[in-house]
């Protein structure tokens, strides 16, 4: 009997190992080696474990007309280990009940309830009868006891309740399973569809599984399966191997991954962008990382060109973000303003220009943030910038606002014009040497009339010298005449004097020099220095001169100069002609000062009305074709322009002349009626 006894105990043990866990197994273990150890002792000592002797046996009839048969003897002591067994395997079947009870789940405490309630009610009646027997105070028999019917009708409930819950799960778990497959399909479809791998790090046993996709971006192959994490790392390029190590061992840890590498293979280089999601157990160690890749390589090779584009830009190009932080910058920026790449990335920009326009810059850079637009910065001023060495160097700045994402930068293309501005201070200086060059020409024409306005003063003042010498010889006593003399030799001094320094102003090689000039003025300026020569000409000159005009900023000498060559030329034009006069008008137009010089002569063929003012370009016989081309020069200098047309019907050609007025803070006030 105590054989299957032992066996029924071990199932037990098992059973509830297996139902609720290991909680107490050590207790349970204990009752089975020590219920097996009592099996010596039934088999060597008396009749069995229970009985030294059975002296007979005992008969009892139960209703319904049961003989049931019992054992009469004296006990045997080793029945009392064999006992303890049993109260060990109760205790272990109630400290088990008591710590499922505290379960949420009701049907797993439902579960315990009949399993260790069942067995407790069992083992106590076991051990109630053995003992009642071994006392001989049982006329019951132990195998048939109805609580052991009761015991495994209720584990027999609970085993088909369990099967039947199986069937079930494995029912839903097939569904799961196939829903999770065509799921992973219609994934898979959606990924291919956007140009996606999918792949997925088993970490326990380091396996990593991937789409075909992703495995055909990596080894050129469609082999199915799973491998290991090394033989990935091997088909990674080797320079980049210890840069996607280090960020699998942060993803790790911080719970996401990402990373660009490219891949070891044949062929064309390939560039792949990886990006994962670490899943955790509830100690929060890592348990599944699953992600995509992304074919970067078209992406990868025109962010190549682009750097290269950057690099290759002749300008400095400069990316600031909002706050005024640089984030990107070319080779070019290095050079330009002798800073390390490294040395100026995430700085503020000011850092670039001088001490005196910091705090305006980024006065300026705000409001432009605010109004962002593609433009010239300090357009018509002069800006500077700053070296690393303090040296500050003549700039331009365009401007222009563009996007990432939802991040706004501006993009500065800074352009050094210190070689430009050398360049254009030695125009500037051949320039006003061809124009000097072009004066003394001129005069060279004028030369007659020159001497003709300085042999006048000059013979009065010695034909009154003269007069004053025999006055005074005649009656030195007599001295109003003489002071009326000398007055008369004063105003002709003057007058010669006059000349002269009109003579000087235009033989002058000076460099531009600008200041507040009248127009008028100018004109009558010109015409008092050309009076005997366009009267020898037979010219007529008309004034139509407007007053109250503006000031003009410019060189006065050298709009002499243009409106000097516009009355040859017009001089020459009528040469041919009787009626020769020449007209000058001004007045005011949209805010600028126009000028216009008009003639009677036969006018500018159509053709020629803008090729006159290119170099070596002319309508005269014997001209060079330079005087134009100089006068359109000066005028650009002064912001303006000169444009010619001909008279309405036909005949006659008319310079026009556009100046624009001086800025009212520094221009001087002219004197009552200039």
């Amino acid at each position: 009997m105590h054989v299957p006894i032992s066996v029924l105990v071990l199932s037990l043990v098992a059973f509830v190992r297996l139902s609720f866990g290991p909680r107490f197994f050590w207790l349970a273990v204990a009752a089975a080696v020590l219920r097996l150890a009592t099996l010596v002792p039934n088999f060597a000592t008396g009749a069995n474990l229970n009985f030294q002797v059975i002296d007979s046996v005992g008969h009892v009839v139960w209703p319904g007309g049961v003989l049931i048969s019992y054992p009469i003897g004296s006990p045997n002591p080793w029945v009392i280990p064999a006992q303890l067994s049993n109260l060990m395997i109760a205790v272990y079947m109630a400290l088990v009940l008591t710590a499922t009870l505290r379960s949420d789940d009701a049907q797993v405490w439902r579960h315990a309830v009949i399993i260790c309630g069942g067995w407790l009610l069992f083992v106590g009646l076991m051990v109630s009868a053995a003992i009642l027997m071994t006392l001989n105070f049982g006329k019951t028999p132990f195998i048939g006891s109805p609580s052991f019917v009761f015991v495994i009708a209720a584990m027999s409930y609970q085993l088909g309740s369990d099967l039947f819950e199986s069937n079930r799960l494995s029912a839903r778990l097939r569904e799961s399973e196939l829903a999770r497959l065509q799921g992973q399909r219609e994934l898979q479809l959606a990924a291919d569809a956007a140009g996606l791998g999918l792949w997925s790090w088993n970490i326990a046993d380091d396996r990593v599984l991937a789409s075909p996709t992703a495995r055909q971006w990596l080894s050129d192959c469609q082999q199915s399966g799973d491998v290991d994490l090394a033989v990935v790392m091997h088909l990674i390029h080797p320079a980049d191997r210890p840069q996607v190590r280090s960020d699998l061992d942060a993803g790790l840890e911080m719970g996401s991954f990402a990373t660009t590498f490219r891949a070891s293979r044949r062929g064309p280089e390939r560039w792949l962008t990886v990006i994962g999601e670490v899943q955790y157990d509830n100690d929060r160690r890592p348990l599944t990382m699953r992600g995509v890749a992304r074919d970067d390589t078209e992406a990868h090779a025109s962010s190549e060109r682009f750097r290269a584009l950057l690099e290759a830009a002749p300008s400095a190009i400069l990316l600031v973000d909002e706050a005024g932080r640089i984030s990107l910058m070319n080779a070019e920026a290095e050079r330009m303003f002798g800073y390390a790449r490294e040395e100026l990335l995430g700085r503020d920009l000011e850092r670039l220009l001088p001490g005196s326009l910091r705090e305006v810059h980024a006065r300026h850079r705000r409001d432009y943030t605010l109004n962002p637009r593609k433009r010239i910065m300090g357009d018509g001023l002069e800006l500077r910038g700053l070296r690393q060495d303090g040296t500050e160097f003549p700039i331009e700045v365009g401007l222009n606002p563009v996007q990432f994402g939802a991040e706004n930068f501006i993009l500065a293309a800074v352009t050094d014009t210190s070689e430009r501005k050398r360049k254009d201070a030695e125009l500037t200086l051949r320039r006003e040497e061809v124009a000097h060059l072009s004066r003394v020409t001129m005069l060279g024409e004028l030369s007659g009339s020159l001497a003709h306005e300085l042999n006048q003063p000059l013979a009065a003042i010695l034909s009154n010298a003269q007069a004053a010498q025999r006055m005074l010889l005649r009656n030195p006593d007599d001295l109003t005449e003489i002071r009326e003399i000398l007055s008369d030799i004063v105003d002709n001094d003057r007058r010669a004097g006059d000349v002269i320094r009109r003579l000087r102003n235009l033989l002058r090689k000076d460099t531009q020099s600008m200041a507040a000039v009248d127009v008028n003025e100018t004109i009558r300026e010109c015409l008092r220095l050309l009076r005997h020569d366009l009267r020898n000409r037979g010219i007529v000159v008309a004034l139509d001169l407007a007053p109250g005009l503006p000031v003009v900023e410019g060189d006065q000498v050298q709009l002499q100069q243009v409106l000097l060559n516009l009355v040859f030329n017009a001089s020459d034009a009528m040469a041919q002609l009787e009626s020769r006069r020449l007209t000058f008008r001004t007045l005011p137009l949209d805010g600028h000062v126009r000028i216009t010089v008009a003639d009677e002569g036969p006018g500018i063929p159509a053709g020629m009305l803008e090729q006159v003012f290119q170099p070596f370009q002319t309508t005269k016989p014997n001209g060079l074709g330079l005087g134009l081309a100089i006068c359109r020069t000066i005028i650009e200098s002064h912001r303006g322009k000169l444009w010619v047309e001909n008279g309405l019907d036909g005949h006659g050609a008319r310079f026009h002349i556009e100046l624009p007025p001086m800025d009212a803070r520094v221009a001087p006030a002219l004197p009552r009626g200039a």
